[in-house]
C-alpha cells in the first residue's frame, strides 16, 4: 500500500511543488487585478530607487533632487568605495555602464580602482541625456547633506571581497552620526547580513533592514532560501521591521506569510501602474519605484476615492 501510495501521490507532489515555485507569475499573469476598486483610500509608502531613476541619472544629485521635488517618502541609493576609501554613491562595481570620459569615451574598470579625484571627473549623466551631462558620481555626505531628512533615505551597503571595505560598516556609522538626526532618517540596508550585525554592534539606534533576492538571484528559487535566512535572522535580532523584495517573488499568500512574521514589505523595482495597481493589491506597504512621480500620481488618485 505504502509503495502504491508513493507510486501515485508522486506526480501530485511535483505539481504543488511547481504550483508554488511558480505561484507568483500565475498571481501575475492570471489573477492579479490592475483594478483600483478595492484600493480605494490606501495609503502606501514610495521609495525612489536610485533617486528618481527614470527621469533623471541614476544615484546623481540630480535624481536625488527630482525625487525631493515629488515629495517621495524615501529614497534608495547604493553606496561603495574609492581606492582611497572614500564612500561614494554608485551601483554597479564596474564604471563600464554608465561613466565616460571629457570626451565621451567609456571608463571601464573598478570603481575602487579610482580615486574620488579621478571618479570626480566621469561623466555620469550623458549615458541617459545629454541635457545632464555635467553629472558627477557623488559622495555620500553631499547626498545627505542635499537631502537633510526632508525624507527617509536607505543606503544599500554593497558588498565587495576587497581590502577597502574592512570597516566599511564603520565609516558608513560615522557618516551617519555626523548627520542631524541621522539615526531617524537614515536606514542601512544590505543582503549580507553580517554588514548589519556589525552596523547594529556599532550603534543599536541605527536603523537597518534587510533585502532578499537580489537582482542577480533567479527570483523564484532564491525566495525560498534568502526569507529564510534573513527573517530567521531578523527573528533573532528583533530589529529588522521592513524587508524589500524583488516584486516578481511576490504573491497575496506571500505577502500575508510575511506581514503574520511582523514585517512590512516593501516591493522593488516596480515601474508601472499596472504593476503596482497589482502589487498593491497582493497586500504591499510600500512600492520601491524608478518612476516615483507615476506612484505619487496613483497614490494622490487611492487617496482621493471616497472610502
Amino acid at each position: 500500500m505504502t509503495k502504491k501510495f508513493i507510486i501515485y501521490s508522486t506526480p501530485f507532489f511535483f505539481l504543488f511543488g511547481a504550483l508554488s515555485l511558480f505561484e507568483p507569475h500565475i498571481y501575475r499573469t492570471v489573477f492579479a487585478s490592475t483594478s483600483v476598486d478595492r484600493l480605494s483610500g490606501k495609503d502606501f509608502t514610495i521609495i525612489a530607487h536610485k533617486g528618481a531613476s527614470g527621469l533623471a541619472p541614476e544615484n546623481t544629485m540630480a535624481a536625488f533632487k527630482k525625487a525631493l521635488e515629488l515629495n517621495v517618502d524615501q529614497i534608495e541609493m547604493d553606496a561603495r568605495h574609492t581606492a582611497d576609501e572614500e564612500i561614494i554613491i554608485f551601483h554597479d562595481q564596474r564604471l563600464d555602464r554608465i561613466a565616460r570620459d571629457t570626451l565621451g569615451n567609456r571608463i571601464t574598470g573598478d570603481v575602487h580602482n579610482y580615486t574620488l579625484q579621478e571618479i570626480k571627473q566621469f561623466d555620469v549623466g550623458t549615458w541617459f541625456d545629454s541635457q545632464y551631462k555635467d553629472e558627477r558620481i557623488p559622495t555620500l555626505k553631499e547626498v545627505l547633506d542635499l537631502i537633510d531628512g526632508q525624507c527617509k533615505v536607505l543606503i544599500e551597503i554593497k558588498h565587495m571581497d576587497h581590502p577597502h571595505y574592512h570597516d566599511f560598516a564603520e565609516k558608513l556609522v560615522e557618516i551617519v552620526l555626523q548627520e542631524k538626526n541621522g539615526e531617524d532618517w537614515i536606514i542601512l540596508q544590505s543582503y549580507e547580513p553580517e554588514y548589519l550585525d556589525e552596523v547594529h554592534e556599532l550603534d543599536p539606534m541605527i536603523q537597518t533592514k534587510a533585502l532578499i533576492v537580489g537582482e542577480d538571484s533567479a527570483p523564484l528559487l532564491a525566495f525560498y532560501i534568502e526569507t529564510r535566512i534573513h527573517m530567521g535572522r531578523a527573528k533573532e535580532s528583533n530589529r529588522l521591521k521592513a524587508i524589500n523584495p524583488h516584486w516578481e517573488t511576490l504573491s497575496p499568500r506571500r505577502v500575508f506569510q510575511m506581514h503574520a512574521k511582523g514585517y512590512e514589505v516593501h516591493a522593488y523595482p516596480v515601474n508601472t501602474r499596472d504593476d503596482m495597481i497589482k502589487m498593491l493589491n497582493s497586500g504591499v506597504d510600500g512600492i520601491i519605484t524608478d518612476y516615483p512621480d507615476i506612484a505619487i500620481d496613483l497614490k494622490k488618485e487611492l487617496m482621493g476615492m471616497e472610502i
